[in-house]
C-alpha cells in the first residue's frame, strides 16, 4: 500500500522522486502493529530532511499515515520518504532472512564503490552506489556489498550499517549514515559488559567478526558468530523469526 500526501496513490510518482533522487527516506520494520524505533526514526527524518532543506511534513502526517498502513499485515516493511513538497508513506509485507542466516552467518563482498562525500551521512534517494554494490555482491554469491570512503576505509553497506567485533570490544564504524539499528545495537552491547568504541577501518583491517545491522535484518553476523556474542544477537532477531 502507498499513500502519496496521505492520500492511496499508485499512479507515477514525482519525477524529482523517481529520477533525480530529491528525497530522504527511512525503513522501519513492524511487528505485531508495532513499529520499532518509530520515534528515533521520524527524528532522523526530520533532521535529515532539513539539512538537505526539504519541507518536512510533520511528524502528525507520518502518524496518519501509518493508522492505515499497519493494518496491512502482521509484519511490515515501512519506507517514510519526504521529497520536494511531497511525502510518501509505503507498506510492504516483511519477511526475515532465512533461519540459517542468523545460525552460521552470511558473507560479504567488498567493492570498490564510494559513498557521496556529502551526502552520506544522510538516508537519500540519491541510492545509485548502494544498489550497484549490493548488485555486484549478489553476483558474487554474498548477502551484502560494503561500500568505501575516499581514503578507502570501509564507512557501510548497501542496506546495513557494519560493526567490527574484536574480543571484547565492539567498534562502529564511521564514516557513513548514522544507523538506528547500530546505534540500539551499540547502547545494549554496553548494557551486556562490551566495550564500545568507534573509529575507521581499511578492509584489510577488518579483523575479528563484522556484525551487519539494520531494520530489514536485526543483527547478522558474518560468518559464524562467536558464542559471547549470542546474546546480542538474539536481542535483535526479528520476532517474526521462527527458525
Amino acid at each position: 500500500m502507498r499513500l502519496l500526501n496521505g492520500a492511496p496513490w499508485d499512479g507515477p510518482l514525482p519525477e524529482s522522486l523517481l529520477y533525480h533522487g530529491v528525497s530522504v527516506f527511512t525503513t522501519l520494520r513492524a511487528e505485531g502493529g508495532e513499529p520499532l524505533w518509530l520515534e528515533e526514526h521520524l527524528f532522523r527524518l526530520r533532521r535529515h530532511a532539513e539539512a538537505l532543506g526539504l519541507p518536512y511534513p510533520g511528524d502528525r502526517a507520518f502518524l496518519e499515515d501509518l493508522k492505515a498502513l499497519l493494518p496491512q499485515g502482521p509484519a511490515l516493511r515501512l519506507r517514510l520518504t519526504v521529497g520536494e513538497g511531497v511525502w510518501l508513506s509505503e507498506a510492504r509485507p516483511y519477511t526475515p532472512p532465512p533461519p540459517e542466516a542468523y545460525r552460521e552467518g552470511v558473507r560479504v563482498h567488498p567493492t570498490a564503490y564510494r559513498v557521496h562525500p556529502d551526502l552520506a551521512p544522510y538516508k537519500t534517494g540519491n541510492y545509485l552506489p548502494y544498489r550497484l554494490a549490493l548488485l555486484e555482491a549478489q553476483r558474487a554469491g554474498a548477502f551484502e556489498g560494503l561500500l568505501l570512503d575516499a581514503w578507502g576505509h570501509v564507512v557501510d553497506g548497501s542496506r546495513t550499517s557494519p560493526l567490527l567485533y574484536q574480543t571484547g570490544r565492539l567498534w562502529v564504524l564511521l564514516g557513513g549514515l548514522e544507523g538506528i539499528t547500530r546505534a540500539k545495537v551499540a547502547e545494549k552491547a554496553r548494557a551486556l559488559g562490551l566495550e564500545v568504541g568507534a573509529g575507521f577501518f581499511r578492509p584489510e583491517e577488518l579483523r575479528g567478526t563484522l556484525l551487519l545491522a539494520g531494520s530489514g535484518v536485526g543483527l547478522l553476523s558474518v560468518g559464524p558468530p562467536p558464542k559471547e556474542l549470542l546474546p546480542l544477537l538474539e536481542a535483535f532477531r526479528p520476532r517474526c523469526y521462527t527458525g
